[in-house]
């Protein structure tokens, strides 16, 4: 379709309807040459302008869009942050009956009193009890976000708070230009924007825009330098490989966890090299691919609500009167057509699965007594051993996923999904707990799980001092650094700086030796603490086993991995391979005796990982991983590779002998699921959707092929009702292919946690 028409499908349909309304999501434009994005990027800007829209631009070429914590940098960079903070302002003095004036610069505490008809104490008062009300106590925002935001609003008050350091230092801090935190951390922010936090900024901001009467945020990424473009320009960024893969990652993130945010858009601009290129294109990330490529489609024409649509000469009218949904603005619409537009997708977010059920009733009933088992392990003494389930791409295992991390949730696990990728090896425990700790959900809150499970910690309670005695047993399980920053969190729970420093330790950070020891001295710790040599990968194990345990502690049932696309393990070198085999055993609590081997053993940690029912015929078999990786691994005559032929042999017998196949889309599960998906897309765009020719019914058919096709028909019928929709079916196949870039900068992600074996 032309430009002008998909911007006017983009501003009536989201820009004046879903995200307006509340929604979130993510769309790629695929455009004819490199030259034309730019194009695009301006047509969107303009529209999302125009409907009161915060827009964020943000260029490949000039920004490393591929780390998050860099785009969340140039967000703010383009954000003027002291217009909104006083937007806030003014609607708080509007919501509680006060008078401000419009002009900002007029504003004063004494003036702002004398304004209202009161002294200026109570001004003070008020106001603080406002921003403590609507700001400090919405936890929809991080509590890092929260504290900046109010600092930034008391600041528009007052002249002389205008010009201050803290505000200065707040948005330099905002801005990723804050050299030295020490200026922050009076108001209690003690990190800088990281990785690790970065994502929580963005969905905070999209939040609050929304929360000060802005319909949204709209963010356009250019990726067209990820190509290679050849620019005029010498100063346009360049991109290895592997930096494409990390961006590509991130926006698969983007996309799974748009049910989480509010209000925000998403627009990826790219040419039309990144269909084509093999080595930097789209084919070459799947976890993406298979989140936004047109596999089910008509022949003729495309669907102009697709995740990713082909900018071309080709017009197509569409009618404005058919694009907005004709529905009201109820919280409940909404999520209708956020159901939507995930089924179109392929992504099962909370609401999809919550909307259409899961039919696994077997997986649903081992998982439910592996949580009766986990939640028992701690008293019991036992292991509790995880789940391997399988099936085809497309047949619902993300699913099947979506719907154990609820049942975990409702259980009051800590509940964390993980997906294997680049950024997550299987092979590698310590980016694997990394992973681990930033997906963890938490029962009914929001926020950074670690620091709300040590806010959860009642150093009285019967649960703790099992713990404390547990982490201070001499020759016990784990290294004296734990026993040590416990005793310091609970000797020094009242200063928040010190607090923080321990929470991110037990999260991964790192903390050397030398500061924990004067952190001991200063408050007189009796005890003395002996810290081991201990390597990254024995550290990560360590830290898997001590925040299990401390959720208990902390009134928590345990800590669930939902391990997703585990599949990926196919496309790793040889040594990954074998690596990772041993991971899946002891991720299982099948792996033989050694070092933490037994992560489930009265930990409350157990694990369910999710498998393409394709990985043995292709990889055991055929690629001849069943013999060949053992044998290789005992020619070599180290006592390591003999140890972890073992275990590599525990791994691939689970995979032959222990899998759980899904259960296929039977007649009457597929003719259920049409009628709750046509009810909803009624419900979503308020009309009555025709009862539509389903894809033909074969045993190879998938669930999503199904559900898309539906989804595809309905969607052009309801801007044309006249049309006659030919569906065509592409077969995506996993690729098993080994790829070099899979193995990432391994070591530079865990210098950090090297430091601490020093």
């Amino acid at each position: 379709m032309s430009p002008q028409e998909w911007l006017k499908v983009l501003k009536v349909a989201y820009l004046q309807g879903f995200i307006r309304q509340g929604g979130s999501s993510v769309k790629f434009v695929v455009v004819e040459d490199a030259q034309d994005t730019q194009e695009v990027v301006s047509g969107v800007g303009a529209l999302a302008r125009e409907e009161g829209f915060v827009t964020i631009e943000a260029d490949s070429r000039q920004t490393k869009v591929q780390l998050i914590d860099l785009l969340f940098q140039e967000i703010a960079k383009q954000v003027d942050w002291e217009a909104l903070a006083f937007d806030c302002v003014s609607k708080l003095f509007h919501e509680n009956k006060r008078r401000i004036p419009d002009n900002r610069e007029a504003c004063s505490w004494g003036f702002l009193a004398s304004f209202n008809n009161c002294d200026e104490a109570t001004m003070q008062r008020d106001v603080n009890s406002w921003l403590e009300r609507s700001l400090f106590q919405d936890f929809h925002m991080s509590r890092e976000f929260r504290l900046a935001m109010i600092q930034l609003c008391v600041a528009q008050l007052d002249p002389s708070g205008r010009q201050s350091k803290e505000v200065e230092a707040i948005q330099s801090w905002l801005r990723g230009e804050l050299r030295h935190m020490s200026v922050l951390k009076k108001l209690l922010i003690f990190q800088k924007v990281t990785r690790n936090n970065a994502r929580d900024l963005i969905e905070s901001f999209a939040y609050w825009v929304r929360l000060l009467g802005k319909p949204g945020v709209v963010l356009t990424i250019d990726i067209s330098a990820f190509m290679g473009t050849k620019e005029k320009n010498s100063k346009s960024l360049k991109y290895t490989s592997s930096a494409v893969m990390d961006a590509y990652e991130m926006l698969r993130q983007f996309i799974d966890g748009s049910d989480d945010v509010e209000g925000l858009l998403l627009v990826v601009v790219t040419p039309k090299t990144f269909l084509t290129d093999q080595r930097l294109g789209l084919n070459r990330y799947e976890a993406l691919k298979l989140r936004i490529w047109d596999d089910v489609r008509d022949k003729s024409r495309q669907n102009p609500f697709a995740p990713m649509v082909r900018i071309t000469e080709q017009v197509e009218q569409f009618e404005e009167s058919r694009l907005l949904a004709r529905v009201g603005s109820r919280k409940d619409d909404v999520q209708h057509q956020r159901v939507i537009e995930s089924l179109r997708a392929g992504v099962p977010s909370p609401g999809a699965v919550k909307a259409l059920g899961c039919p696994q009733p077997t997986v649903k009933s081992k998982f439910q007594q592996m949580l009766h088992e986990a939640q028992a392990s701690i008293h019991k003494g036992w292991t509790t051993k995880g789940l391997l389930i399988e099936g085809g791409f497309g047949t619902g295992k993300s699913h099947l996923l979506e719907s154990l991390r609820h049942m975990a949730l409702e259980s009051r696990f800590v509940c964390s999904k993980v997906v294997i990728s680049k950024e997550t090896p299987l092979y590698s425990p310590a980016l694997m707990f990394r992973a681990a700790v930033g997906a963890a959900n938490i029962p009914q809150k929001r926020g950074d799980a670690l620091s709300e499970v040590a806010a959860d910690l009642n150093f009285k309670s019967p649960q703790f001092a099992d713990f404390y005695e547990w982490v201070h047993r001499q020759g016990g399980e784990i290294d004296g650094r734990f026993a040590a920053t416990l005793f310091l969190y609970e000797r020094m729970v009242n200063d928040p700086e010190l607090s923080h420093r321990m929470i991110r330790f037990w999260a991964g950070d790192p903390l050397t030796d030398a500061e924990i020891k004067r952190y001991l001295k200063s408050c007189d710790a009796k005890a003395s603490y002996r810290f081991e040599r201990v390597s990254p990968m024995e550290m990560a194990l360590q830290r898997f086993k001590f925040v299990s345990r401390l959720m208990i502690a902390a009134g928590y049932s345990g800590w669930i991995l939902l391990i997703d696309e585990a599949e990926i393990i196919g496309r790793y070198s040889f040594k990954q391979r074998a690596q990772s085999y041993a991971e899946l055993a002891r991720w299982l609590g099948r792996l033989e005796a050694s070092s933490f081997a037994d992560l489930g053993y009265k930990s409350g940690l157990a694990a369910v990982m999710a498998l393409t029912d394709d990985f043995q015929s292709a990889i055991l078999e055929e690629k001849g991983d069943r013999e060949k990786v053992p044998e290789k691994l005992r020619e070599s005559g180290s006592e390591t590779d003999l140890v972890l032929s073992r275990q590599a042999e525990q791994g691939m017998r689970l995979i032959e002998c222990e899998r759980i196949p899904l259960v296929g889309p039977y007649d009457q599960l597929v003719e259920d699921i049409y009628h709750k998906i046509r009810g909803i897309h009624g419900a979503a765009y308020g009309w009555d959707p025709p009862k539509v020719p389903t894809i033909e019914r074969l045993s190879s058919t998938r669930m999503r092929e199904y559900v898309k096709g539906w989804i595809t028909e309905w969607d052009l019928k309801r801007l044309d009702p006249t049309y006659q929709v030919e569906l065509e079916l592409t077969e995506l196949k996993q690729d098993y292919s080994e790829d070099i870039e899979l193995e990432g900068s391994l070591e530079e992600a865990l210098q950090p946690a090297m430091s601490e074996s020093r």
